[in-house]
């Protein structure tokens, strides 16, 4: 059972910023187009620079500067660019200090970005319907990471945690061993808080023991149960990493060899 001071701290979190209810209204009509998106996404300065950092980093290496939103939206589309805004507008409202884990809030928004793209080419190769859907939930599955943080230093239990990790203990058993959950299992609390589809908030909690999960999504759960393996926050696309990745897809029923494809690409992205 979660810890109770992390029920009352989830309790309390503030609701969503008005740029995620405004693009989620927008993209519920038919007819949303470019400009709509882009006028909503630049109510919002911190999204906007965010945004445009991002999609003009290494990480995307585009040969052209994006100057932007309507850029960005033309050249990403824009289940793409809204997927990145309500990511962007939850990390911005949240104060972020991973250093429990040993990581910075930069390098946190890598591993999100890289076990995005592992989910989803993954899933292309499973189920190419959810392939989608599938990119939103691995940008958001972590986020209970900054709660479970933000206890920690609250409770001064932050040097300790992050010796356990450094000597090599596995970070969902030592998250429970402090607060009697894990990271799925807050960032699922925190997304049905703030309203997000039972499914949603389901796939996520269950990417910790996918083979308990309803058929409809196990996949799914595995999905971000494997990308979280492989694009961990202590070992992020490591020979370790990867080879875990691997075994829990086996052990999952699917072929290892289209993931360890997947993989290979990621590994030299990750290092260039």
């Amino acid at each position: 059972m979660m810890n109770s001071k992390l029920v009352e701290r989830i309790s309390s979190l503030p609701p969503l910023p008005q740029t995620v209810a405004e693009i989620e209204k927008a993209y519920a009509d038919a007819d949303v187009n470019v400009k709509v998106v882009a006028a909503i996404v630049e109510k919002d300065p911190m999204v906007v620079a965010d945004l445009l950092k991002l999609l003009n980093s290494a990480f995307y290496g585009l040969r052209k500067e994006i100057t932007s939103v309507e850029q960005a939206i033309s050249l990403l589309g824009l289940k793409s660019v809204k997927d990145l805004v309500v990511n962007l507008s939850v990390r911005n409202m949240l104060r972020t200090n991973l250093s429990p884990y040993g990581i910075s809030s930069e390098a946190f928004a890598k591993v999100s970005q890289f076990q995005s793209m592992l989910a989803q080419e993954w899933m292309r190769k499973i189920d190419t319907s959810k392939a989608e859907r599938i990119r939103l939930l691995a940008l958001l599955q972590e986020i209970g990471k900054i709660v479970i943080a933000d206890e920690l230093l609250r409770e001064g239990e932050d040097a300790t945690f992050k010796a356990e990790l450094d000597a090599g203990w596995e970070i969902r058993e030592t998250e429970r061993n402090y607060l009697d959950t894990t990271t799925a299992e807050v960032s699922a609390a925190m997304l049905a808080h703030w309203e997000f589809d039972s499914t949603t908030c389901d796939i996520i909690r269950w990417s910790d023991l996918p083979t308990q999960a309803d058929v409809n999504v196990r996949d799914d759960a595995w999905a971000l149960r494997i990308a979280a393996e492989a694009v961990n926050v202590r070992d992020s696309l490591s020979e370790k990493s990867c080879k875990r990745a691997l075994n829990l897809a086996l052990k999952a029923g699917y072929e290892q060899e289209g993931l360890a494809e997947i993989l290979d690409d990621l590994v030299q992205r990750w290092n260039s």
